[in-house]
């Protein structure tokens, strides 16, 4: 073996595992915000440098070095079969290498503007159709990596949340466009100065966004998480008649904070649908005598089958209303059926309720912004390790759709947004979950909201156009 072969694969070894810790740091439970920006750069730079089989080889190691690091929790927490989460690791690697085999193409024919065009379209394409496909919806996605980003994190009220995962790899596509060894000279000086009047318009309207005082009537929301043993508890057994009074001391300390609308994890108990008024009537009780909306999530159980259920108790003492969950996760909840209605408060249609993980789909966020509401609650549980996440996910709907959204979950976070992402209250709830917050709900219709996953099908248009003009 020559020196020179050596050398090009200690290179290849040396990009793979650069790149891959980054994207273990950038796209993991609690991503670096910066790794996600700088991962795929080295390997779109070494792509037309080295021969095809290295480039894809390559950016599948690196994709696979960095997403090893979820195995246990997709098998421990998640209970995903092994065999599923190979499919899943082997099958995001194989849409990587793809990807930047795509680029490379384009790179080593010299088409630089194309090559610069090809990695984000196909990028968002790949996440975008993996959302539409997936029982986990928006799940996986780059750009919960810029969550706690605010300005970059406006863009999804304009694209959803592929307008970011577009912005993050784009500097790495003008990188290699503008250093690729063949390629016309005029073209290499002006995709870049298009590409930087892209950002800048975008990130002028992300900033702009972010930066609006939301006027409107305030609205005082309470989050309550106490510790209690691992799945529902039977409401009427004495552990459920001890953590329910434990709940209703919460409750009353919020109400007395002044909390108008206070919410409680997802199956908090476990309740029989025809025993369900006299059960829960002591939360009830307690709702009509604060005057304070109660939604808490019950297990409700019933001969036609269980269900994951949002229980809403209103101030003004009428009967429970309910939601059930839509989006049930595959597996740890295959016991229960899904719902399919949408539920705002009795008493307030600005808000509207779900529960956790329907919080991954945009569609069903959108659905309730044209409905009304303008802010949604959500009782959650989270899988601990995955907290931040999952909060981060509900934070960026939020965005998309410009709506606030009140979230608490066992084992996971609590935490209140706005319309625009800003953080309001967030906290650990393993470590005190009784918090809350006061704000101001208003109209903040996005454009996302209004016409949807435009931005998704234009990168998938891109995408079969970029990979159609090499044949």
């Amino acid at each position: 073996m020559s020196g020179a072969v050596v050398g090009q694969v200690a290179v290849c070894v040396a990009v793979a595992v650069f790149s891959g810790g980054m994207y273990h740091l950038g796209s993991g439970l609690r991503p670096i915000a910066v790794a996600a920006w700088v991962a795929p750069v080295p390997l779109l730079v070494l792509a037309p440098r080295v021969p095809w089989f290295a480039a894809v080889t390559v950016a599948a190691g690196a994709w696979l070095i960095g997403q090893l690091g979820l195995c246990s929790y997709y098998t421990r927490d998640v209970k995903m079969p092994s065999p599923l989460v190979a499919v899943q690791f082997v099958g995001g690697a194989a849409g990587v290498a793809s990807i930047v085999g795509l680029a490379r193409a384009h790179l080593v024919g010299g088409h630089v503007a194309m090559a610069a065009l090809a990695l984000p379209v196909a990028w968002v394409a790949m996440e975008f159709l993996v959302a539409r496909g997936s029982p986990h919806g928006a799940w996986w996605s780059l750009a919960y990596s810029q969550a706690d980003v605010p300005t970059i994190t406006q863009v999804a009220s304009l694209t959803g949340v592929w307008g970011i995962t577009a912005l993050l790899v784009l500097p790495a596509s003008i990188a290699a466009a503008v250093t690729a060894p063949v390629g016309a000279d005029g073209e290499r000086v002006v995709v870049p100065f298009v590409a930087a009047a892209l950002v800048a318009a975008l990130i002028g309207y992300a900033a702009r966004r972010g930066r609006r005082a939301v006027a409107g009537e305030p609205t005082h929301v309470g989050l309550a998480a106490v510790e209690q043993p691992d799945g529902p508890v039977p409401i009427d057994s004495p552990d459920g008649v001890v953590l329910l009074a434990r709940y209703i001391e919460r409750v009353r300390l919020l109400a007395g904070r002044g909390a108008g609308v206070i919410v409680l994890p997802e199956l908090t108990f476990s309740v029989d649908e025809a025993r369900m008024v006299e059960q829960m009537r002591p939360l009830a009780r307690t709702a009509v005598d604060l005057s304070v909306d109660v939604v808490v999530g019950v297990a409700r159980l019933a001969e036609t089958g269980a269900a994951n259920v949002a229980a809403v108790f209103g101030a003004g003492g009428d009967p429970p209303t309910m939601y059930e969950k839509h989006h049930l996760v595959p597996g740890l909840e295959a016991a229960y059926r899904p719902g399919r209605d949408l539920l705002h408060l009795p008493n307030d249609r600005r808000i509207g309720v779900l529960i956790c993980k329907d919080l991954d789909f945009p569609g069903l966020v959108r659905a309730y912004r044209r409905g009304g509401a303008q802010m949604l609650i959500a009782p959650a549980w989270d899988f601990a390790r995955d907290g931040w996440l999952h909060s981060r996910m509900a934070v960026v709907r939020g965005v998309e759709s410009g709506v606030a959204v009140a979230r608490v979950a066992r084992t996971g976070r609590a935490t209140i947004s706005d319309a625009f992402g800003r953080v309001l209250v967030d906290v650990d709830t393993s470590e005190d979950g009784t918090v809350d917050a006061t704000f101001a709900l208003a109209a903040t219709p996005t454009i996302y909201s209004r016409v949807g996953d435009w931005f998704g099908w234009c990168c998938v248009t891109a995408a079969v156009l970029t990979t159609v003009t090499l044949i």
